[in-house]
């Protein structure tokens, strides 16, 4: 668990880190950070939650996996909302011919934040990991 939360503070800081430097020049690079971000902490989570994470590159079965163990234990699942957006905003931000504009950039922060909030507060074990704790 904790190589995955390690592996989402890193693109969360990149993220910032590249807005700090130029935002608009690196629109789609932080949109791409705040995806991945988010993909590796929804793998901290189900590593938390069900002791594994999902394997292959269907990113959509962790999302509906996090749904479900939320459902089971009765947490609120209104943070996934955020990470869903991301995740449908992937391909745009690596490939896409249309421009990633500054509402792109802005709003692909926002849901970062707003995931890794949601997180934490649903799952406090990730958020006060120590460096102790093996993954």
């Amino acid at each position: 668990m904790l190589h995955y939360r390690h592996r989402a503070d890193s693109f969360y800081r990149g993220a910032q880190d590249l807005e700090i430097l130029d935002a608009m020049e690196h629109a789609a690079a932080i949109g791409l950070l705040a995806v991945h971000g988010c993909i590796a902490l929804a793998d901290a989570l189900l590593m938390a939650a069900e002791g594994e994470r999902p394997r292959g590159d269907d990113h959509g079965q962790a999302a509906r996996r996090l749904r479900d163990w939320c459902s089971a234990k009765e947490i609120d699942a209104g943070g996934i909302k955020h990470f869903e957006w991301l995740l449908g905003q992937k391909s745009h931000f690596s490939y896409d011919e249309r421009y990633v504009d500054v509402q792109d950039l802005l709003k692909a922060k926002m849901k970062m934040d707003q995931f890794f909030k949601w997180a934490f507060q649903s799952f406090p074990e990730v958020a006060t990991i120590e460096e102790t704790d093996h993954a």
